[in-house]
Order: structure tokens, then C-alpha cells, then sequence
């Protein structure tokens, strides 16, 4: 197992007048060479600062970043280290590429600031990076407003290629295109990586399009993991009630099932959290102990795993709603567990 990202423990807290905002808080993630790792949760939970004190734009309180073989520290020093390990997609490639260069002067940008190659050399790996992300020459001679947002985010994927990055963090990278744009890149996405052997860190609040991505999906809420494990692992045993009323909220899930969970109330601030499990506040199976202990992610199988107290107790619940709906109901099922499913 070769990994280009690992987090130990890595924290973000901010200051305020309120006191320390908790925007990471305890992060221990990997992702390995050719792998996808989904980052999902809903918007404030923490992901878009975890990606940007990955790729530097961000300092974090406290932890580790180790890229490959490198632990990332502050410094100019590390900078460039930093940036030939691993590249950023953003969201809105309108506000990430300078709008007076040509698409080949901004492909060529990272490789003439860390002084590879000649002109020549330059112009040869301009192109053949234009062709990996399926633009032509046409393209290379024009400006960002004159392309589509789904040529524009290919420019900025091709931009992140240059310097041959093992890592890539796109915080949600096609959330902002058409449905039609968004399956062509996401597709792109999956070529470069067979080609390329790339890994990508994929930040996403839409839980259908982590799931055709990635081979692993973690959850977050409010700045920690609460579930990690294998794409299908993660979507079809739903251990954590969070992860659950995600994939309840996609419309095609909720016109499927008849049991869909719903939250109630608004994410708590990460500012003044819920003592003990932060989910507690918004959660249909939390009890005395979820005030009391932080509960921590504990290995429930074939790589998944799950920080909830009742884990065994959801599973099983979302157990007997599926062998309800295939018509195999027992009548042994315990009672709690069928109102727990429902």
C-alpha cells in the first residue's frame, strides 16, 4: 500500500469572540495511490477547510500532513514540495483561471514557475496535456470566456496535471455545471485516473456522485468522520444515522424507500457543540449516553468503519426494513427494531 495523503489527528480552529470555532476537528484520514476517496457531508461540516489545509491555502491548530514521504510543514521551503505532490480543482474554474491568459499560457503557467523544461519542451507538454483532458488546439488560443464551464474546468484539471501531482483535491469540482457537463467530467475523471494512476481527495455534497467516484466514502459532520469505508460498504449498511438521512434525502432514494429518515432542526454551531456526540441534537436514536461520551470510529467489518454507540442496533434495524419490503418479514424481529426502522 503506497499512500500519497495521510492526516493524523489534524485540527482547524479559528477564533472568535465566541471563543475557538471548530472547523477540523480530529481528522485522521489516508488515500493511497489510483484511490478515491469521497468527502461528503452538508455545507459548513468542515471539508472545504480540510482541503485547503491540504494543499496549503489553510494552516491547521494542530496533527499532521504527510504527503508520500513528506510531512508537510510551514515554509517557502515546502511550498514547492508541497505543489509537485498534490494540485487543487476547484468549484468555479471562471474564478480560478486568470481571465487575460490564453488556455495555453495558463497550462503552461506551473510548469514555467517551477522551471521545467524549455520552451519548446514546454509548448509539447501543453499540448499533450490539453489532448489528456480532450481539448484541442482551437482551445489552447483562447481565453477562459470564450469556453464553455465544462471546458474551463477541463483547463483547470489539466493545469493540476502539469506538474504530475500524485494527489489531487477537487472540492467540488463539477457541482457547478449542468447534469450533462458533470457525467462527461466525472468521466474524465475516472479515464485520467486508470491512465495516470492518480488519487483524488473528492469533496462533494451530492452523495450519488461520490458514490459513482469513489472507492471509499467517508462522512463528516460537523468537523469529524463519523463513518469511512468501502463506496458500497458505506451506502447499502448505512451504520451511522447521519449517512443514512443523506442517502434519504437524494430524491431518488426517498421516491424508492417508504422509511426515509428525516433530520430534524439545523447543524448545531462549531462554535458551542453538543457535549459527547455531536449528532445527538438532530438524532432519532440518541439516548443518555450520547451526552456523555464521545464516541469513536470502530471497525464494523469488511473496512467500514462506523463512530456511533448504537451501530449494531441501526444495522440491524435497516436489516428488517429490507427484509420487510422483499416480503420476508419474520415475526421474531424484535419490536424496538421495527420501530427503530421506521
Amino acid at each position: 500500500m503506497t499512500l500519497v495523503l495521510e492526516t493524523n489527528d489534524l485540527t482547524v480552529h479559528h477564533k472568535t469572540p465566541r471563543g475557538p470555532l471548530r472547523a477540523v476537528d480530529g481528522i485522521s484520514i489516508q488515500v493511497e495511490a489510483g484511490e478515491t476517496l469521497g468527502l461528503v457531508g452538508e455545507s459548513g461540516c468542515g471539508k472545504s477547510t480540510l482541503a485547503r489545509c491540504v494543499v496549503g491555502i489553510s494552516k491547521p491548530t494542530s496533527g499532521t500532513i504527510m504527503l508520500g514521504d513528506l510531512e508537510i510543514k510551514d515554509g517557502s521551503r515546502h511550498r514547492f514540495q508541497r505543489a509537485r505532490s498534490v494540485q487543487m480543482v476547484f468549484q468555479d474554474p471562471s474564478g480560478a483561471l486568470n481571465p487575460r491568459l490564453t488556455v495555453e499560457r495558463l497550462i503552461e503557467e506551473p510548469l514555467k514557475v517551477h522551471g521545467l523544461g524549455k520552451k519548446a519542451e514546454r509548448k509539447a507538454r501543453v499540448a499533450e496535456l490539453a489532448a489528456q483532458v480532450g481539448l484541442s488546439d482551437y482551445h489552447l488560443a483562447r481565453h477562459p470566456h470564450e469556453l464553455s464551464g465544462g471546458q474551463r474546468q477541463r483547463v483547470s484539471i489539466a493545469r493540476a496535471l502539469a506538474l504530475e501531482p500524485g494527489l489531487l483535491v477537487c472540492d467540488e469540482a463539477v457541482s457547478a455545471l449542468d447534469v450533462s457537463v458533470q457525467a462527461q467530467v466525472l468521466n474524465l475523471f475516472v479515464d485520467l485516473q486508470k491512465r495516470l494512476n492518480v488519487a483524488y481527495l473528492f469533496i462533494s455534497h451530492d452523495l450519488s456522485v461520490v458514490r459513482y467516484i469513489s472507492h471509499r466514502i467517508a462522512v463528516m459532520y460537523l468537523g469529524r468522520i463519523v463513518e469511512v469505508g468501502p463506496a458500497e460498504e458505506v451506502w447499502n449498511r448505512r451504520n451511522h444515522p447521519y449517512t443514512r438521512a443523506l442517502i434519504d434525502a437524494i430524491p431518488d432514494e426517498a421516491v424508492r424507500r417508504d422509511d426515509i429518515a428525516l433530520l430534524d432542526g439545523d447543524v448545531p454551531s462549531p462554535v458551542n457543540p453538543p457535549s459527547g456526540c455531536t449528532f445527538r441534537t438532530r438524532c432519532p436514536y440518541a439516548r443518555e449516553r450520547c451526552a456523555a461520551e464521545v464516541p469513536v470510529l470502530r471497525d464494523r467489518g469488511n473496512r467500514l468503519q462506523v463512530a456511533c454507540h448504537f451501530a449494531d442496533e441501526i444495522e440491524a434495524a435497516n436489516t428488517v426494513v429490507e427484509t420487510v419490503r422483499s416480503g420476508q418479514a419474520r415475526s421474531d424481529v424484535p419490536a424496538h427494531l421495527r420501530a427503530a426502522a421506521h
